[in-house]
């Protein structure tokens, strides 16, 4: 009889991949982006967990996140002479400066560190369109990461937060916990949708990404 510590473990790369490239310690620069955030806070829009978690689910819903999740079932599906328009349409849904350098310094990034791992040569994208496109060569099942890069959205926009407001460690955690429902939800809408359906809600989002740039201190660049 086999004990079960003696059983082989198979050991799926692919979910070793998503989870690399979804940390907070993957080399992107996420961690330096606040969305927005910043602004909304420093002028008391923000103050309270039930204030983020509002912010969070309107954008997760109606704003750039849904949009993200779009581009990035868009990419997944498409093939690598369409992704340039996509790319556009991703410059587009960026209204304001720093959001439009957030998606494209970041996707830069990745870009530039899948090309160095993977020893080929993949052109710089949105964030969105690039991990997309990426997930669908490594045969990773849209189904199951998609999900987790809004989860990944979530926390890093979490993650700033608590440099922002008195929002501890355990708060902090029990408020992604409490968008776990959320993000999949929309994640499923999304995988059902179409480019079509890309939309913006958000306008008060937007303006505070537009005015964050007017703030004489500033932890973000975003």
């Amino acid at each position: 009889m086999v004990r079960p510590e003696h059983q082989d473990t198979n050991i799926n790369s692919k979910y070793h991949k998503v989870m690399a490239w979804l940390s907070p310690s993957f080399p992107v620069g996420a961690f330096a982006y606040s969305h927005g955030l910043e602004f909304e806070i420093s002028v008391g829009n923000i103050s309270r967990s039930y204030d983020l978690y509002n912010w969070l689910s309107d954008i997760l819903q109606y704003g750039s996140v849904w949009n993200d999740l779009i581009l990035f079932c868009e990419a997944y599906k498409a093939k690598e002479n369409a992704l340039n328009h996509l790319s556009e349409t991703a410059k587009a849904f960026a209204q304001s400066k720093e959001r439009y350098n957030e998606t494209i310094e970041m996707g830069k990034a990745f870009s530039k560190i899948i090309s160095s791992i993977n020893r080929s040569d993949f052109q710089p994208m949105p964030l969105p369109i690039i991990v997309g496109y990426i997930s669908k060569l490594e045969r990773i099942s849209l189904e199951y990461i998609l999900p987790l890069y809004a989860h990944s959205f979530m926390s890093n926009l979490i993650n700033a937060s608590t440099r922002l407001i008195p929002l501890g460690q355990t708060e902090a955690q029990k408020l992604l916990f409490d968008l776990f429902p959320l993000i999949d939800e929309v994640s499923k809408q999304a995988l059902k949708s179409n480019i079509c359906d890309m939309k913006n809600k958000c306008i008060l989002a937007d303006l505070a990404s537009m005015k964050h740039e007017t703030l004489k201190v500033r932890l973000f660049k975003s």
